[in-house]
């Protein structure tokens, strides 16, 4: 099987999570992708978190799939092998911060040059111009930025709380990903190739602001607050665990307090209008289908929920998911055999495409593993191969 990005060739010169984790949606959904990595050294994330044998986790989650050349960016013969590369290319990315591509040479004005229809994403934390520009940016220093943190905070002290996610790297890479597909399609209607420059900032405030952003969207003052769809939702406590349920309706709200044994009939609590004007005196419904809820098990809870169609979920581990009956439906998760590691557990590519599925995941290479391919396919025979290897232009 192909996948709807078979025959698109990527070439990879992110490091840690935004960029290579674009590239590695599209390795995903068939695109052949060339991993650009220092040799002797690599990527450093192949060093953190958790790891086995030598394999890390979160690196192979990002990179899976991909081939690895690995090149001296630092040389002048290194720089003109990834030129060379990327004439026969239809994507470069990259995450370097603002400059460090032009001065390598690899930026999108040297490389369009030799491929016009290049698409060439620049990922950076704050933007390639302005005060912050050339700040460097790590994902809990967006967070605090682009207002993350104070979004998620303690609502009895008011501490600010960073995600314990790599939430603005992997948002940034989504974005990038989904950015790079328009183009291709831009591209594929006639609009030739162009630079996409995208900043983690960015991402993350525009993934935010539908939510939290409260009354300062309305930039003329006179707004007033409501009940919020997320900011404050707290999970409902079970005597054996948590779960989290969404009455949104009228009749699941009415739902939502009946499976509790809790009288909703006050007419101050009708509608979600009425809701919304006396979200103070909901307080003390909540308490009562809180305390309630305390006194049930998680599977009592749930049923309960579901018996007056309430969306509701218990709150489960992330390690258990693989084993629940509606992701294996789903078909959710693949075991890639990798040949150092053993058995890994790694999601599938969200979306099901009926005409173009996506290919089976593959395990991540080991650094430079592919280097004397991909060379051959240049056109390089052995002698020429061992002589940049030798030069330690190539690893």
């Amino acid at each position: 099987m192909a996948g709807p990005m078979s025959g698109i060739k990527v070439i990879d010169l992110g490091i840690m999570i935004a960029g290579p984790m674009a590239a590695t949606v599209l390795c995903d959904q068939g695109a052949d992708v060339i991993k650009i990595e220092t040799p002797g050294i690599g990527d450093v994330m192949r060093y953190l978190g958790a790891t086995c044998n030598g394999i890390g986790g979160l690196y192979h989650n990002t990179n899976r799939g991909k081939r690895s050349l690995a090149v001296d960016l630092k040389s002048a013969e290194g720089v003109a092998l990834i030129k060379e590369l990327a004439t026969g290319a239809d994507v470069v990315l990259q995450n370097f911060r603002p400059g460090v591509a032009e001065r390598l040479g690899v930026d999108y004005d040297s490389l369009r040059e030799l491929n016009s229809g290049l698409i060439y994403l620049s990922v950076c934390g704050f933007g390639d111009r302005g005060p912050y520009a050339h700040k460097t940016a790590y994902d809990n220093v967006i967070q605090a930025f682009s207002g993350v943190a104070q979004s998620q905070a303690n609502p009895q002290t008011g501490e600010p709380i960073q995600y314990y996610q790599l939430f603005s790297d992997k948002l940034t890479a989504l974005t990038g990903s989904q950015a790079i597909s328009a183009a291709l399609f831009a591209r594929e209607r006639g609009q030739g190739g162009q630079h996409i420059r995208l900043s983690m900032v960015d991402s993350v405030v525009n993934f935010l602001w539908a939510d939290v952003s409260g009354t300062s969207a309305f930039a003329d003052g006179g707004a007033e607050e409501g009940l919020t769809l997320a900011k404050g939702v707290r999970l409902l406590q079970f005597s054996d665990g948590y779960g989290s349920a969404a009455p949104v309706s009228d009749a699941q709200f009415q739902g939502y307090c009946k499976a509790f044994g809790v009288d909703a009939g006050d007419p101050r609590f009708a509608t979600v209008m009425d809701r919304n004007k006396n979200a103070e005196e909901m307080k003390d419904l909540m308490r009562a289908v809180n305390n309630s809820a305390r006194s049930m098990t998680s599977a009592e809870a749930i049923a309960a929920l579901e018996a007056e169609d309430v969306p509701c979920a218990a709150a489960l581990h992330l390690a258990d998911l693989p084993q629940h009956p509606q992701m294996q439906a789903n078909e959710s998760f693949a075991e890639i055999n990798h040949p150092q590691a053993g058995t890994i557990i790694e999601p599938n590519n969200p979306p099901n495409f009926s005409g173009t599925p996506s290919p089976g995941l593959r395990a991540c290479a080991s650094l430079g593993q592919h280097t004397d391919e991909i060379l051959r396919d240049l056109g390089r025979d052995a002698a020429e191969i061992g002589r940049l290897r030798e030069a330690g232009v190539i690893g």
